[in-house]
């Protein structure tokens, strides 16, 4: 008897485990291939609109990428080759926490509601980043973590960047590097492995056009990305098959706070020294 008890109290929680599972959000975008793995689940590949839960691991391969929407309105887009993992995501009353580990590859994170209140930590094997009220390029390579700043504020170790365009690297000893102002050519690169690439639409049935893209979030514009002359690269990336979600979804999430004003961050002219690490291959 004791024994029968026992195989249906694991029946049980077996089939109410799903049911418990921390939905922090929706894909908002993907190209294939993408996959999800929620926590104590099979792999699956990732669809617009699909939920994604609290600790789930999202892996794409060097064709895929992925955008996630988080319920603070927050967005992941996720590059090619890369693996992210949801650490943790609470949201409440306007206040919350928010974590995300890049194991490789590269990402890009737009703050939210938590971003905007308490700031959310992104975090890498060699880097641990804050970012307030903004948006900042990661990315993991075989020499350490570079982080590529664009608005807000955003902070690593000890060095805290608010120009668009700067950036900081840390090395595999966890070394943080003076801020620098990051070549051209590599924030190209990093933008490149996020977008979508030919024939790809993020997963929209037809390319929707930029003002279809905004309509579809409710006609909320993107955020103003302040870039440096000659740095055209990081402005918004806001094309139509940038991301792609239901007007139903943007109507349940919470307003966004607005962005606080940039500061501007007084940086010595003189060139950065040549040929940081991550210059010379991922």
């Amino acid at each position: 008897m004791r024994k029968l008890l026992s195989a249906v109290t694991i029946a049980l929680t077996l089939i109410a485990a799903p049911a418990f599972a921390e939905k922090v959000g929706n894909v908002g975008a993907v190209n294939q291939s993408a996959h999800g793995t929620p926590p104590g689940a099979a792999k699956r590949s990732l669809s617009v609109g699909l939920g994604v839960q609290k600790r789930e691991r999202i892996e794409t391969s060097p064709e895929g990428s992925a955008q996630i929407v988080f319920n603070d309105t927050s967005t992941m887009t996720v590059g090619r080759n890369s693996a992210v993992t949801v650490d943790d995501f609470v949201y409440s009353g306007g206040r919350g926490q928010q974590g995300v580990s890049l194991a490789k590859g590269v990402m890009r994170f737009v703050g939210g509601g938590v971003s905007h209140e308490g700031g959310a930590r992104l975090r890498t094997p060699t880097a641990s980043i804050g970012v307030r009220g903004g948006t900042a390029m990661v990315q993991v390579t075989s020499a350490g973590t570079l982080v590529v700043h664009q608005y807000g504020v955003t902070q690593v170790g000890g060095q805290t960047l608010t120009q668009a365009g700067y950036g900081v690297f840390v090395s595999n000893n966890g070394q943080v590097s003076e801020p620098f102002l990051v070549p051209p050519e590599t924030i190209a690169q990093m933008i490149a492995a996020l977008e979508s690439g030919k024939k790809q639409h993020g997963g929209a049935k037809h390319t929707p056009t930029s003002e279809e893209a905004n309509l579809m979030l409710g006609g909320a514009p993107p955020q103003n990305i302040v870039s440096s002359p000659g740095l055209d690269a990081l402005g918004p990336m806001w094309a139509g098959n940038a991301i792609v979600q239901s007007q139903t979804n943007v109507q349940n999430q919470p307003a966004t706070t607005p962005a606080p004003v940039v500061q501007q961050q007084s940086v010595d002219p003189t060139p950065p020294p040549p040929d940081p690490p991550y210059c010379h291959g991922h």
